[in-house]
């Protein structure tokens, strides 16, 4: 029996509207909201990590913002052990709860487990750190590249924590990170359910330009100046205070620190993009199909199903199933073509989902792929459907509000 206990997992790129969507969800199921945004949870920074406001989290229950200082080291491990007792706590009086944040690494932490990494000596970091700042990324890139060719291939190479985590177990260990990256998900006690917010990219990054100036009018360059005798501590490696910490160096003016901020946010967000559309399971949702969140989520639970979305064996192939496990026959499978994405019945002999899921399947396509034009192939009880979307109607009736 599939638990039932669920936990809606609301990810995405910054600046998309996870913790408006969240509160909307914590409302709706009266139930309380759990971040994972490695940065919120440090009570001395809070414009440049857009915490919730005091309004927001009045109006729902909050764990982990401003539950830690900088001062103290705290890992993802640190997170999860943390997190999953929360949890246990809250499911003994909710049914479900909301997991938020844009960091994907503590999200898979708490819903898949993570892996069992050794101790490491903190002078390793201090070093690294060090190395860091004196000789630039590329020695990180170089160190690594001979160390750990296998984790090198997959890591993002312009972040220099992850580079360090990497390096600073090797160095403490002899043996590479890959070593201990076994993906071994372990037994949970509830059902993660994933939600995104989607926006096209260009609008995307407007909001991330958008947000950096009214961080900057609500006070980002003072909070900064507060923490700049702390700057090599681990936290405040962060996108917003870096950029005024070498500001403050004299190394460039404050538009150039703002103009690097929306830059370097919008190069996050895209890295958070990328996490997002490599998870198979998840529904990216628009602002336009926000009212038919309650559809999927019923469907979701009622049916212990979800959307899972994977890669074919050919390169340009893909498959979009309603089942939630990767051995499920699709529902669609898609073939690239220059421009073009061929949408076919996985089993063309089977009946189509009900309308709702039908138009729901289709729009996860276009979220998955947006810089192609979905041409459909498929059999005659799909047709209402993929007239709806190409209409950009819905089917009546079938998204309650």
């Amino acid at each position: 029996m599939l638990p039932q206990k669920y936990l809606l997992v609301v990810g995405g790129p910054t600046a998309s509207g996870k913790t408006a969507l969240a509160i909307q969800l914590a409302q709706r199921y009266r139930t309380v909201i759990l971040s994972a945004d490695s940065r919120q949870f440090f009570r001395e920074m809070s414009i440049g990590t857009a915490k919730p406001s005091p309004t927001e989290r009045a109006a729902a229950p909050h764990y982990f913002i401003d539950s830690h200082s900088i001062e103290a080291p705290y890992s993802v491990g640190d997170y999860e052990r943390e997190a999953l007792a929360q949890l246990r706590d809250c499911f003994t009086r909710h049914d479900i709860v909301v997991l938020v944040g844009g960091s994907g690494l503590y999200l898979q932490a708490v819903c898949e487990g993570f892996d069992d990494f050794p101790a490491v000596d903190p002078q390793h970091r201090e070093v690294l750190q060090q190395l860091w700042q004196t000789e630039g990324l590329s020695a990180l890139q170089d160190e690594l590249a001979t160390a750990d060719p296998e984790y090198f291939a997959t890591v993002d190479r312009h972040n220099p924590q992850r580079l360090i985590r990497a390096l600073e177990v090797y160095r403490s260990t002899g043996k590479p990170f890959s070593h201990y990256r076994q993906r071994s998900k372990r037994p949970s006690f509830f059902q993660a359910i994933y939600l995104f917010p989607h926006w096209p990219r260009e609008v995307l990054y407007r909001r991330i330009n958008q947000r950096v100036e009214q961080m900057m009018a609500a006070g980002l360059v003072d909070e900064a100046r507060r923490l700049y005798p702390y700057r090599h501590h681990h936290a405040l490696q962060t996108v917003g205070y870096r950029e005024l910490f070498a500001h403050f160096d004299g190394e460039y003016d404050l538009p150039t620190a703002v103009a690097l901020i929306q830059r370097n946010t919008r190069r996050f967000a895209k890295r958070q993009l990328t996490w997002n559309r490599r998870l198979g399971y998840g529904k990216h949702f628009t602002e336009a199909l926000l009212p038919w969140l309650p559809t999927y989520l019923s469907y979701a639970m009622h049916y212990g199903q979800q959307l899972y979305w994977e890669r074919g064996a050919k390169v340009g192939h893909s498959q979009l199933s309603w089942r939630g496990t990767p051995s499920a026959v699709p529902h669609l499978t898609t073939v690239a073509q220059r421009q073009d994405l061929l949408v076919r019945a996985g089993r063309p002999s089977e009946r189509a989902p009900d309308a709702p899921l039908q138009y729901l399947l289709i729009h996860e396509l276009h979220c998955r792929f947006p810089d192609r034009r979905l041409v459909f192939d498929l059999p005659s009880d799909w047709e209402a459907s993929t007239r709806y979307f190409r209409d950009g109607t819905a089917p009546p009736g079938s998204a309650p509000t």
